[in-house]
């Protein structure tokens, strides 16, 4: 069962992520919302994929979240995350937006994580203080 989040991520040096990481830093989740069409995106981009619009908004995120999908990884890829497997990787949706979101849930063991479950957004810092948007089954 996870109880932290895995070593410090990578930060994204586009404008459009760096927006993204600038409200987590606020512990607030936002999605951007075309300004024209009125359309939710994740990942942020610069250009709305459904009307082409450049006009973005910034929603925050709805209260309600579900497992959309998950794996868990056993095997660790590098020597960093030996120390954290069994961990999980979860696809996070936001049914009432119409986007997903990749993190983690931490705190559940493997065996109790369901397709479908509701989630629940909590914060915690990384290694070098940067809020991440991590989801609670409990």
């Amino acid at each position: 069962m996870m109880d932290r989040y895995l070593p410090t991520p990578s930060p994204d040096p586009s404008l459009e992520g760096a927006t993204f990481w600038n409200w987590c830093r606020k512990y607030e989740l936002r999605f951007q919302k075309c300004g024209a069409c009125g359309r939710h995106r994740h990942p942020p981009v610069p250009v709305c994929r459904f009307c082409g619009s450049d006009d973005v908004l910034w929603d925050r995120a709805p209260e309600g979240a579900e497992l959309f999908s998950y794996t868990i990884i056993h095997n660790p890829v590098t020597e960093a995350l030996k120390a954290y497997v069994p961990y999980n990787i979860a696809v996070v949706s936001f049914p009432d937006f119409g986007v997903r979101l990749i993190s983690n849930i931490i705190d559940l063991p493997p065996e109790k994580i369901r397709i479908g479950m509701p989630l629940r957004l909590v914060w915690q810092e990384s290694q070098d203080g940067t809020p991440l948007p991590l989801f609670s089954g409990k």
